[in-house]
């Protein structure tokens, strides 16, 4: 067209010559336009628009809107004109078809002229809504159709209502005018009323249905209901709108009665009906929030926690103290089956996961019990086995089963989440095994913690090798702190009167003394900060260990724990020689009755300052074990020495059993787990930007999930929490580009 030369021309005469034709085009009629014909309109339109005189493109554009105004307003009157919805959807796709077909053709010969806006302006803008309310019209008649119908789709029914709605459908995108967002207005006139007329439907049904149906009964009529609209839409709608419209049915028939669903969830429980909680499970997930999901998991997990309680009641104290190994694995037979159930009805989801989320106590309990030979009572009954009595021996459990328990502690070990939190239970079992010299053997202490290393590496052990480590210097320490007495006998005497009292009770009696490292070691240090009053032989002793100490390992400050110790304490006042297997501050006690018959609480407390909570406590079991009498005085009670005690026994334990652990101590254990993760997780946040300097939001959170984990797995909302708080620290920025990429800053 370029290469036409600009002429002058007859624009009245030329635009009679191209009118029939153009009309001919709009109205969809069969056609054939000779190729001289199709030039001779090409070439007319050129000269009109390249007319040297006076150009006339914009007579040319309004003669040319002027005729599609005048067809489409002779179709509009056609179309409203049209009775009954199929017939009118047909006639009406019929005819925007063969408009946009003409269009398309006149559009090559006028560019810049978009007949499809005609239309827009004039038939879609007063038939819209029409429109709308017969596609929604015939979507209800194939939905009570199809309550009825064996078939899956109600329109299925009458093939040709779904090729109109869908054929209607499609000319909403071809209306789509907005480059920018082409699918506007499908979401604005068809998209919106559509799915807000669907939910006022499933709405009213829902309440309909759960007002005559069992929760299963309904479940199952909810999962047809949702399949049936999906399949409905399907190759109809756009996908944006099934999405909304499954979601929508979710909602209304879900979510609505999520409520009553929940209150017979536990009964599928019970009875083990795996289909209706999978479908349970399948639904509560599709909704928007978790809440409904999170109710379940409640239920679940008490649900478990029921179970538990019944095997506790099935075995009671005696038995679970005469056979407590199969006490421990009826409990974990409890968690595998419904490990199993997580697994298989509820696809191992996160939030299911967390109904478990006891097993990592459960699991450092357990591996305590394997591992400890103390027959002592005092456990607490948050313990695997009541009262911790019983646990099984050596002579129990022979050292090979006590290695293929080890293997299945690590097995199972590798399927808890919460590796960090197993770690933090496990520890404090640790620590009190080694501090009482109640493991078994010290090699399936260090097999158990190599496992751990090989699973979780290096660093997530090292405060429990460390641990194991003191304890073998400890013994050194204490061989060198015995020829370092020997060594300087002469020398203490002379120096001051009281060492002889410490150097004899070094030489009468036997002990042992553990150095731990701070921060390695599950231990409060509150108590120490009491300082408690000792029997002169032994303050004069601690005073010579920690100078001892100090002169072997400066800069290091002991701190000493007594609350920990515990001993056994030779009697021979009574009948025959008793040993009492004691703590530490019942031993400052009864140490105090060497020179008294009679001590009231106050004199005790005055004369120990022993904590008064730990006091009253400790006291309590000697009473309880006969040793003491308490007088009826409930302020303040006075204590005497049992001389008419009797026991078959030689060896009496008189241990308290460690109170029941409070909610504050629970709680702190909590805090504890969450302040450790974000150390955690800021370190490895900060480990990845080091590496790669520059890295998107998405990827850092591929890659922090997968170096943490071997210890938990941390949400990604956790993460970007943490981010936040490491800009604040100016430990890296958001990029100036995207917020949503990092660089570190070094």
């Amino acid at each position: 067209m370029s290469l036409l030369k600009a002429s002058t021309v007859d624009f009245e005469k030329a635009w009679e010559e191209m009118q029939t034709p153009l009309a001919s085009l709009l109205s969809g009629l069969p056609q054939s336009l000779p190729n001289a014909q199709w030039l001779a309109m090409y070439s007319s339109i050129y000269k009109i628009c390249t007319n040297p005189g006076a150009p006339q493109a914009e007579l040319l554009f309004f003669r040319l809107r002027g005729l599609l105004v005048t067809h489409v307003d002779a179709l509009l009157e056609k179309l409203r004109r049209t009775d009954g919805e199929v017939e009118f959807l047909k006639a009406y796709c019929a005819a925007f078809e063969a408009f946009t077909t003409g269009a398309s053709y006149i559009s090559e010969l006028f560019r810049y002229l978009l007949a499809l806006h005609i239309w827009n302006d004039i038939a879609f803008a007063t038939l819209k809504k029409r429109i709308a309310r017969s596609v929604v019209g015939i979507y209800d008649t194939a939905r009570r159709e199809s309550a009825d119908d064996a078939n899956v789709c109600g329109l299925r029914r009458e093939r040709r209502a779904e090729d109109d709605a869908e054929r209607c459908v499609l000319t909403y995108y071809a209306l789509g005018l907005c480059k920018h967002d082409p699918m506007s207005l499908y979401r604005a006139e068809l998209d919106r009323p559509f799915v807000q007329h669907t939910l006022e439907y499933y709405s009213a049904l829902g309440k309909e249905l759960i007002s005559k149906l069992s929760v299963s009964e309904y479940l199952k009529e909810v999962e047809q209901l949702c399949l049936k609209e999906q399949r409905r839409c399907e190759g109809i709608l756009h996908r944006v709108t099934i999405a909304d419209v499954r979601q929508m049915c979710c909602e209304v028939l879900v979510q609505a009665h999520a409520e009553r669903i929940c209150a017979d969830a536990e009964s599928f429980l019970v009875h083990n009906q795996t289909d209706d909680l999978h479908r349970l499970f399948v639904l509560f997930s599709e909704l928007p929030t978790e809440h409904a999901l999170t109710s379940f998991k409640n239920i679940l997990k008490k649900f478990i926690e029921q179970r538990g309680l019944d095997v506790v009641r099935q075995f009671g104290h005696e038995d679970a103290a005469k056979n407590p190994e199969s006490y421990i694995e009826a409990l974990v037979q409890v968690h595998n089956e419904y490990f199993a159930l997580i697994k298989q009805t509820f696809g191992f989801n996160a939030l299911m996961r967390r109904a478990l989320d006891q097993l990592p106590e459960l699991l450092a309990r357990y591996t305590h019990c394997l591992m400890s030979h103390d027959k002592r009572p005092g456990g607490t009954p948050h313990e695997l086995h009541p009262a911790a009595s019983g646990i099984p021996s050596t002579s129990l459990l022979a050292e090979e089963s006590l290695e293929k328990k080890v293997e299945t502690v690590g097995v199972v070990f590798c399927l808890i989440d919460d590796k960090d939190v197993f770690k933090k239970h496990y520890a404090k079992f640790l620590a009190k095994r080694l501090i009482k010299g109640t493991s078994i053997a010290n090699d399936l202490e260090i097999l158990l913690i190599q496992k751990l290393r090989d699973i979780c590496g290096h660093d997530f052990v090292s405060k429990l090798q460390k641990m194991l480590k003191d304890k073998l210097l400890s013994k050194e320490l204490l061989g060198a702190f015995a020829a370092w007495m020997e060594e300087k006998d002469t020398e203490l005497r002379k120096e001051d009167a009281k060492h002889a009292l410490a150097i004899q009770l070094h030489l009468s009696t036997a002990y042992h003394c553990d150095v731990l490292t701070a921060g390695a070691w599950p231990i409060s240090s509150a108590s120490a900060e009491t300082q408690l009053l000792l029997p002169a032989p032994l303050e004069v002793h601690v005073a010579l260990f920690t100078k001892f100490y100090t002169e072997r390992s400066s800069g290091r400050k002991l701190l000493w724990v007594h609350q920990c110790a515990s001993g056994t304490l030779q009697a021979r006042c009574f009948a025959k020689r008793h040993e009492f297997a004691l703590s530490f501050y019942q031993m400052l006690v009864l140490l105090l009755f060497n020179t008294a018959t009679q001590l009231s609480h106050a004199d005790l407390r005055r004369l120990t300052n022993i904590p008064p909570s730990d006091l009253s406590h400790h006291v309590a079991s000697l009473v309880k074990a006969k040793i003491l009498l308490a007088s009826s005085d409930a302020e303040n009670p006075s204590y005497a020495l049992n001389f008419d005690f009797t026991s078959r026994k030689l060896r009496v334990s008189a241990v308290p059993s460690a109170p029941v652990e409070p909610a504050k101590a629970v709680k702190a254990t909590s805090r504890e787990v969450a302040e450790d993760r974000k150390m955690a997780l800021q370190a490895a946040i900060v480990r990845v930007l080091k590496t790669r300097r520059d890295i998107l939001l998405p990827q850092l959170e591929v890659d922090v999930v997968e170096m943490l984990r071997n210890q938990f797995a941390p949400s990604p909302e956790m993460i970007r929490q943490n981010v936040g708080i490491l800009i604040d620290k100016e430990y890296l920025r958001r990029h100036e580009s995207s917020e949503h990429r990092l660089v570190y800053v070094a």
